[in-house]
């Protein structure tokens, strides 16, 4: 399930419910989406790891940007995603 975070310039952060790796690790999936004219660009990326899962659209300075602002943000969506609550507006 896909929980929303917040929208910045038209880029919305959305999040996973916490998951399971095999190891037993938890991680959540993260997902940056800009609408653009026929489609919109996307970032996937893992937290705690930041690890990039897909991405199109977004330049490799963009997609820097998108991640350090997730990395600042990690424990509140660790929070919200602990709770399985909404993000913030």
């Amino acid at each position: 399930m896909k929980n929303f975070y917040t929208e910045i310039d038209d880029v919305i952060l959305t999040y996973s419910d916490i998951a399971k790796t095999k190891d037993g690790m938890e991680y959540i999936r993260i997902y940056f989406e800009k609408p653009v004219d026929g489609g919109f660009y996307f970032l996937e990326s893992t937290l705690p790891s930041l690890d990039i899962v897909g991405a199109e659209g977004f330049t490799d300075q963009e997609q820097k940007d998108l991640l350090d602002y997730a990395s600042r943000n990690a424990f509140i969506i660790w929070e919200l995603a602990r709770e399985g609550g909404a993000g913030v507006a």
